[in-house]
């Protein structure tokens, strides 16, 4: 006889779950389904939002909103070009630009723990990769804006 995986919804209590079996505690939200920890020095915030799990990060910059420095944006533009595990962008609603990583979980079919589970750490390696991806693009920008402008 053959022994199917269980499918089951995901829900935070799920996530919550998974998250400790890969050593890292989420702290749940009470107003919210979400969940979060700091890791690697980054707030990462976990949401289940009926079919689909997002899981962001956000690091603030200090680069003011009102600098008009389109290093952030060019990096943000270039890297969501080049790969696909996370997407980046720059939000501009602070008094510094704040670059938010995030990916999404599809789970509208539900998932088994072994996917979930696979699925949240390439979420989470994903958007604390690109955190750290925009800090060296973001430089490797203003290089190449100085460069220009000296010629």
């Amino acid at each position: 006889m053959e022994v199917h995986p269980v499918i089951s919804q995901v829900t935070i209590d799920r996530v919550v779950s998974a998250m400790k079996a890969h050593g890292i505690e989420l702290t749940i939200h009470e107003e919210a389904p979400s969940a979060s920890a700091n890791l690697n020095g980054f707030p990462v915030t976990i949401a289940c939002i009926g079919s689909v799990v997002i899981v962001r990060t956000d690091s603030l910059t200090d680069t003011p909103t009102s600098a008009g420095d389109a290093r952030l944006y060019l990096a943000a533009n270039h890297l969501n070009g080049i790969q696909m595990e996370a997407s980046v962008a720059i939000v501009d609603l602070a008094e510094t630009l704040v670059v938010r990583t995030e990916h999404e979980i599809f789970c509208a079919a539900g998932m088994t723990d072994e996917q979930l589970s696979a699925a949240l750490k390439t979420a989470v390696d994903g958007v604390l990769g690109l955190q750290d991806a925009m800090v060296v693009t973001a430089e490797e920008m203003g290089k190449l804006a100085s460069s220009t402008s000296e010629n």
